[in-house]
């Protein structure tokens, strides 16, 4: 075997190598993509922050996602629940109603602030 048979066998192994790594790390991103489609998703609400405030005559507790409170509710000693919201994520808890609001009305994201 000469020098220039010995130089295509060597490149020749070698792209023969390269090919087959490269497919094999493509096919294991391509599975991770398919094991793993919602895990860069992430919910608001699944970092609440929940304050419970007791006093004589009612508890109440805040909800709030990175500091800003959405819910409050309050459970009097005597009397029904109710809940205040802030629907338009102006801090402001505008909206009171006896029934728990689906977390999907709640406001989640701020699109412009000043």
């Amino acid at each position: 075997m000469n020098t220039k048979q010995f130089s295509l066998l060597i490149s020749t192994l070698l792209m023969t190598t390269s090919l087959a790594l490269s497919s094999l790390v493509l096919a294991e991103q391509e599975g991770d993509e398919k094991l793993k489609p919602d895990e860069e998703k992430v919910n608001p609400l699944d970092n609440v922050d929940i304050n419970i405030i007791k006093r004589e005559d009612r508890t109440i507790e805040t909800h709030s996602v990175n500091g800003v409170v959405y819910k409050v509710k309050v459970i009097p000693s005597s009397g029904p629940v109710y809940y205040l919201y802030d629907t338009d994520g102006d801090g402001s808890l505008e909206t009171r109603t006896n029934r728990e609001i689906s977390e999907t009305t709640v406001q989640q994201w701020k699109i412009f602030q000043w």
